[in-house]
């Protein structure tokens, strides 16, 4: 079960697709799995769908729906959560929080139906900085179809969700770089009170060399936070002021010079 204060590691927080693990992985959360023969590849064994991607909360719209559907061949329990995503000194993590709720927590999926989880917005205390949140929905495991030669996949939607303010700054990034144990590190301050999506995040650096960052997402740079990325790949060159950093943003591509880290 989840502890009160529980923090929940960055790998967990991150993720936009849906998550699959082995069963003998350690997860902070009760365990959430589908039993599958073994050989049978993780996609083919997920059958709990979950949308929209994300979702957006207003003052005046303090509500949205959640849809599960289950398109396996048998009944699925599952369960929905919601944490306060937060980023501090570079990292991320999930707290647990009152101010949004998921309606019904838990609920039984029979097969080829959908089912609807409402999200409320229990703290209507107006914000003046935008509030971020995931969702996450979890399969839960049946241990009565365990059988000899199966393997335990567990599959997890993480669903990010953002309560806006009335009157809000656009993101504003300042970019650092530096390095850390051999690798690059690039590190994106968002001074404004909404968020910004990260991803094609490349790095020309003041000799010249360009290192990339991947060419998907990277990931969020939260409203008044700070969040650091390492780079893929060793890195043995100097890495200082006067890089230029390139990505593309929900709001279209951004470039940026970027200071050193301290």
């Amino acid at each position: 079960m989840i502890q009160p204060s529980r923090t929940v590691p960055a790998d967990e927080a991150a993720p936009e697709a849906p998550m699959t693990y082995a069963m003998n992985r350690f997860l902070p959360f009760a365990f959430c799995a589908a039993f599958a023969p073994a050989g049978l590849g993780a996609a083919e064994a997920a059958s709990l769908q979950a949308s929209p991607v994300l979702i957006e909360l207003r003052q005046n719209s303090p509500s949205a729906t959640v849809q599960i559907r289950n398109t396996g061949q048998a009944p699925i329990a599952v369960q929905t959560r919601v944490y306060r995503w937060t980023q501090q000194n570079g990292e991320e993590s999930l707290e647990e929080t009152d101010d949004l709720a998921a309606s019904p927590p838990l609920t039984t999926l029979q097969p080829g139906t959908t089912y609807s989880v409402r999200l409320v917005q229990v703290n209507r205390s107006p914000v003046t900085q935008e509030q971020a949140f995931r969702v996450l929905v979890d399969e839960l495991p049946d241990p009565n179809r365990q059988q000899s030669g199966t393997i335990a996949i567990v599959v997890r939607h993480s669903i990010p969700v953002f309560l806006l303010a009335e009157e809000t700054r656009p993101a504003q990034v300042n970019w650092a770089i530096g390095t850390r144990n051999g690798r690059l590190v690039l590190r994106a301050t968002n001074t404004g009170d909404r968020r910004v999506r990260l991803s094609n995040v490349s790095v020309k650096l003041a000799g010249g060399q360009n290192v990339s960052f991947g060419s998907g997402l990277l990931g969020y740079a939260l409203a008044g936070s700070t969040m650091e990325w390492m780079s893929p790949g060793r890195f043995n060159g100097a890495a200082g002021a006067g890089a230029t950093i390139s990505a593309t943003t929900d709001r279209g591509a951004i470039t940026g010079q970027a200071a050193g880290l301290r």
